[in-house]
């Protein structure tokens, strides 16, 4: 039986959000629904752009792997599809023969995932846990708040990433948001300061622009009716 994920976007090349140059993939429906996130337009698990086979989506990286350096898995909550989550990670590792790593954001607290997801924490090289807490502050390295702990769970993790990145600040043009422009959308990848996305609101309205945000959550009075991967993959939307 084909298992399916809720995909909210994929891009290649994703810079933002881990080592070197990276395949992006955001999952669509968060259960968590931390106050501030700036993902909030991944939270209604039938917004989804598509509901699709993950060996559909495998098939699209395939075009990156000679390239990539590894997976970034977001959303959303991607321990909120566990089946979905592990496939996709189980797929990546059959798949790709450069030995990149596997870098999994969540929500949930990292106790509940140990307790809960064993098997899925074996199967990734670095987990970036616990929920968003808008007022811990926001000065550490690839997370959106202070309080997140970042967890290097294998060799590969600890040769990429600084032993001390659970208090590693982020330096000075470390911290900055992939973008791209695809027709009339831009879309942007990375983590953002807080505020940052009001802030780019209010610089265009006073140029006369208006502008949604994924800080804001998306309608669902019209679910999307699930659809085929784009051809094009490298034109799919990059969110913040």
């Amino acid at each position: 039986m084909s298992i399916k994920a809720a995909l909210n976007r994929m891009h290649y090349p994703v810079t933002t959000l881990g080592y070197g140059r990276r395949v992006g993939l955001w999952l669509q429906g968060c259960s968590i629904r931390c106050p501030g996130c700036v993902s909030q337009d991944t939270w209604e698990a039938g917004n989804a752009l598509q509901h699709i086979d993950v060996e559909e989506i495998a098939r699209v990286w395939q075009r990156w792997l000679p390239a990539a350096d590894g997976l970034t898995i977001s959303g959303g909550e991607p321990f909120d599809q566990p089946e979905a989550l592990l496939a996709l990670m189980r797929a990546w590792r059959r798949d790709d023969t450069r030995g990149g790593d596997i870098l999994v954001f969540s929500g949930y607290p990292l106790e509940t995932l140990r307790a809960r997801h064993r098997t899925h924490l074996r199967a990734l090289d670095v987990l970036i846990s616990d929920p968003y807490e808008a007022g811990a502050g926001d000065t550490r390295m690839l997370r959106g708040s202070d309080n997140q702990r970042v967890t290097l769970a294998t060799a590969l993790a600890r040769r990429r990433y600084p032993r001390d990145i659970n208090t590693l600040p982020w330096s000075d043009g470390r911290r900055r948001l992939d973008m791209v422009v695809a027709g009339d959308d831009v879309w942007m990848a990375g983590i953002p300061r807080r505020g940052e996305l009001a802030r780019l609101q209010a610089a265009l309205r006073e140029r006369g622009l208006t502008c949604a945000t994924s800080q804001q959550p998306r309608q669902s009075s019209q679910p999307q009716q699930p659809q085929k991967l784009q051809e094009q993959p490298q034109l799919l939307p990059v969110r913040a």
